[in-house]
């Protein structure tokens, strides 16, 4: 009689344990950050540190897996912060949403945008997420006087951001990545 070891498949199994450390990573970098980092100067915009998880996981294991990390890490960090059923919540959950689609979308471009493009495109996504769910929330436009302000701060955090995975990716023997030059 076989073990059930060998209907495993090593590289799925690989796979569910990365993204497993790339949502625990998240969720820690996110309590981290709202812990320690003093908020930016505009209300809901901070530096995304979490989001080096799910732009690894979008290199690394592609954009399932990569929502699953995305999801994983908002939901986790929404629990212990207290914030996942109130308005924090939906803010985080939306602009999460609405990066991983940006972000998944020109991962299929490979090798035509780097990780700092892919990155610079998910914050950029996220904050119009965020103020989406901000106006629907709110039930008025005034969050979108934000706009601005919170679009250059989010493109140079997804700048920051798709650096640092940079950095992480090319210091990590790989064997499916998105392009990391450049």
């Amino acid at each position: 009689m076989r073990s059930m070891r060998s209907f495993a498949d090593p590289s799925a199994t690989r796979d569910l344990v990365a993204a497993g450390l790339l949502v625990a990573m998240g969720a820690v970098l996110g309590l981290v950050e709202s812990a320690i980092v003093p908020p930016l100067p505009v209300p809901g915009v901070r530096l995304g540190l979490a989001n080096i998880a799910v732009v690894l996981a979008l290199s690394l294991l592609g954009p399932g897996r990569a929502f699953v990390v995305s999801i994983g890490r908002v939901l986790i960090v929404g629990i212990a912060a207290g914030t996942l059923g109130g308005p924090g919540g939906i803010l985080a959950l939306s602009g999460a949403v609405a990066a991983w689609c940006a972000m998944a979308a020109l991962s299929r471009t490979r090798g035509s945008v780097s990780v700092i493009g892919i990155s610079v495109a998910g914050a950029a996504a996220h904050v119009g997420g965020q103020l989406a769910a901000a106006c629907a929330v709110t039930g008025s436009a005034a969050p979108l006087m934000f706009a601005p302000l919170s679009l250059a701060l989010g493109l140079a955090c997804g700048l920051a951001i798709g650096y640092s995975a940079r950095l992480l990716l090319a210091r990590v023997p790989l064997t499916r990545t998105v392009e990391v030059a450049g």
